[in-house]
């Protein structure tokens, strides 16, 4: 009675199509740190670099679960919208700014000479944003100069080390 059920279990397991956890497990890991940021106090810009990481590899993570492209762009489009539908929501929690100073050219008050107040969470995610794809890009480059990866979990592991330099410069800054 016991070996039928255990067949067929074992028949559905091996339907099951073989899982990229690259994405999924890279998505956890940027959340898992965010939530670690917070909960040690640390300054919310911070926090914004792993949100922002964290927003980007979720929008890469759904549009490789598309197999079909179906509009031009799409892949693009579905880490944007992952981007601001993350970040945006999460500007009203904290209205901490930080000042950028465009001094460029121009009379006092114009575009190229004014002084910009940014929220804090949205320069980090920006930031973030920008290590993610830096970490994909170095862990891509590495697969094709070595033609495979070096060490289990290399994309997770250069996407945490990117963002934890990054974080740290952002606190002793």
């Amino acid at each position: 009675m016991k070996k039928p059920i255990i067949a067929m279990l074992f028949s559905f397991i091996a339907l099951i199509p073989l899982a990229h956890a690259h994405c999924p497990l890279c998505t956890a890991a940027v959340g898992a740190a965010a939530v670690s940021a917070n909960y040690y106090g640390l300054d919310i810009s911070i926090i914004g670099i792993f949100v922002g990481a964290f927003a980007i590899s979720t929008g890469l993570w759904v549009a490789r679960m598309l197999k079909k492209e179906y509009i031009k762009y799409q892949t693009q489009i579905i880490v944007l919208l992952s981007f601001l539908l993350t970040v945006i929501p999460l500007l009203s929690i904290n209205k901490e700014s930080i000042y950028i100073p465009l001094l460029l050219a121009g009379e006092a008050g114009s575009v190229l000479n004014k002084v910009y107040f940014v929220n804090k969470l949205f320069v980090g995610s920006l930031f973030g944003a920008i290590l993610s794809f830096g970490a994909l890009w170095i862990h891509f480059k590495l697969k094709e100069v070595k033609g495979r990866v070096l060490f289990p979990f290399q994309g997770i592991v250069i996407t945490l080390a990117m963002l934890a330099l990054g974080s740290l410069g952002i606190y002793f800054l």
